[in-house]
């Protein structure tokens, strides 16, 4: 039996409602940062949970429904300036696959069904709840199971040195408006591999594209996922690649489409972390490690905001 998480004295009280059609899918609404979440409202004092998850149906969807029964309780944690949330969740089926469809909603931008082995852009704590309390997906004809295959950015990168360890960086042009949360910060020379492209053969291709730099990939040092962030709806999963050492005195450094603007040399410590972002530094010293010990490292960016790779 799975224990409900110890509520934070901070958390607001919110009733969520868990809404699943014949096939398992759950409906999700996206919110206008991109987020995407369970139909929800907040418990007005002395209001029965039940009764507010209820009424959530009706604000954010325009749905009337008479009861619904208790799922279960998770908790989110404070993210980008707002509150830790405690969700009391309350399921409800649908009667048929489209049955809710034509939802009126007054706060979000869309809404959609997913399967829970394909969720967007939600929080890791509702992955985790949905996950444990919707139900299974079923056995699908093969091209509707197709359509609903999860899916994930493929991105790579090249890993390039100075011969006193400093971490080759570019910045790309900043075009407006650019409301990517990192936008105009450091990353590695790297991006999406395009189709039918292997990663060492994608992260030798950016780095000659954003650097002018034209050397054979090395070895994989690392590889890391991102989880899905608000509006992007995907995952990231980032191959590294050894390029070896290059002398910033000697190398001649351009990119001929302009879509690089700037290049520069980072101490793979706080100074990176400061230019690039905290994950990109990670990243950067799992790779480093992974050089020195032969290995290739896996593992997971550790919470944070979202990195685009491109």
């Amino acid at each position: 039996m799975e224990r409900s998480p110890r509520p934070s004295p901070l958390a607001a009280a919110l009733a969520a409602v868990l809404v699943t059609d014949v096939l398992g899918r759950v409906l999700l609404l996206r919110r206008p940062d991109g987020r995407w979440e369970l139909p929800s409202a907040a418990v007005r004092p002395a209001e029965a949970p039940a009764a507010a998850a209820v009424r959530a149906l009706a604000e954010v969807c325009g749905v009337a429904a008479g009861t619904v029964r208790p799922a279960g309780v998770f908790e989110e944690a404070a993210e980008d300036g707002a509150e830790a949330a405690r969700r009391h969740v309350f399921a409800l089926s649908a009667h048929a696959p489209g049955a809710l469809d034509r939802l009126v909603l007054p706060r979000h931008a869309t809404h959609a069904w997913f399967f829970t082995d394909n969720l967007p852009g939600v929080s890791p704590a509702a992955v985790r709840f949905l996950r444990a309390h919707a139900p299974a997906r079923p056995h699908l004809p093969r091209p509707q199971w197709l359509a609903t295959t999860p899916r994930a950015w493929l991105c790579t990168a090249a890993v390039v040195t100075a011969p006193d360890g400093r971490l080759l960086m570019v910045r790309s042009r900043v075009r407006e408006p650019d409301r990517r949360p990192d936008a105009g910060r450091w990353k590695f020379p790297g991006g999406v591999l395009d189709t039918h492209e292997d990663s060492p053969t994608g992260a030798a291709r950016e780095l000659r594209e954003e650097t002018g730099l034209d050397r054979p990939p090395g070895p994989l040092l690392a590889v890391v996922w991102q989880h899905p962030a608000p509006g992007a709806d995907h995952p990231i999963v980032q191959f590294f690649h050894d390029f070896g050492t290059a002398d910033p005195a000697v190398v001649r450094l351009g990119c001929p489409d302009g879509e690089i603007t700037d290049w520069a040399w980072f101490r793979p410590d706080e100074e990176l972390d400061a230019a690039a972002g905290p994950a990109r530094g990670y990243a950067a010293r799992q790779a480093l490690a992974a050089r020195a010990s032969g290995r290739t490292a896996t593992g997971a960016h550790p919470p944070g905001p979202f990195e685009d790779p491109r």
